[in-house]
């Protein structure tokens, strides 16, 4: 799982909105593509008076639409329709699916992603190049969930079982033999099953490539 902050251009209204008000806090809840350069956003604005800023985005160029609902004084969601911004474009172009919140503040955009690790790659270098500084904050290395990981929940099971009795270290601590009796079940069965969670987990290995990225390219 990767955290990548990105600086918008300092030509998108977005940019220029949002680095006028640094106190505000924008969650981009969803966005629909309208077409190749125009979308829908639904966002949510954290910050004094949150609802009073309709006027002054719909002055902004590239906004062609904005409705508000306040929720409360400090909070109010924003529906847009706005000129994607070379950000927005650059991560659809890439095929990066994203997390939601997406966070805008002060000109920077930040979110969540479990691309593959080529394709993050390419999208930094295009960001860097073409928008603005760009760099990953952070690579989640913690425990992944079974679906993650790519098991069955009696797979995941099984997994940790052999991995707590030592079954996986060099050298083995508990032989297959032993292993099938303390689960009681047969020795064909667990080697099956065993060698079938291995396969999954290599090829969930190879689908996340969570490799390492020194911090801070662009």
């Amino acid at each position: 799982m990767f955290r990548i902050s990105a600086r918008l251009s300092l030509q998108s209204p977005a940019y220029r909105f949002s680095h006028a008000h640094p106190e505000l806090r924008i969650e981009i809840l969803g966005r629909m593509d309208v077409d190749t350069e125009h979308q829908v956003v639904e966002a949510r604005v954290l910050g004094r008076e949150a609802s009073q800023y309709a006027d002054e985005l719909r002055s902004l160029p590239g906004f062609s639409e904005v409705d508000v609902h306040s929720e409360t004084d400090h909070s109010a969601v924003y529906r847009l329709s706005l000129r994607s911004d070379l950000a927005a474009q650059a991560i659809r172009r890439h095929r990066v699916l994203t997390r939601y919140p997406m966070v805008l503040q002060d000109g920077w955009l930040r979110f969540e992603t479990v691309a593959p690790a080529g394709r993050i790659r390419r999208l930094l270098r295009y960001l860097g190049g073409f928008v603005g500084p760009t760099r990953i904050e952070a690579v989640r290395r913690g425990p992944l969930k079974s679906g993650e990981l790519g098991l069955t929940d009696p797979q995941e099971a099984l997994f940790r079982a052999a991995l707590r009795a030592g079954y996986f270290n060099a050298p083995r601590g508990v032989s297959l033999t032993e292993l099938a009796r303390r689960l009681g079940r047969s020795k064909s069965t667990v080697s099956h099953q065993l060698t079938k969670i291995q396969q999954r987990l290599a090829e969930s290995a190879l689908r996340l490539e969570l490799q390492a990225f020194p911090i801070g390219v662009e």
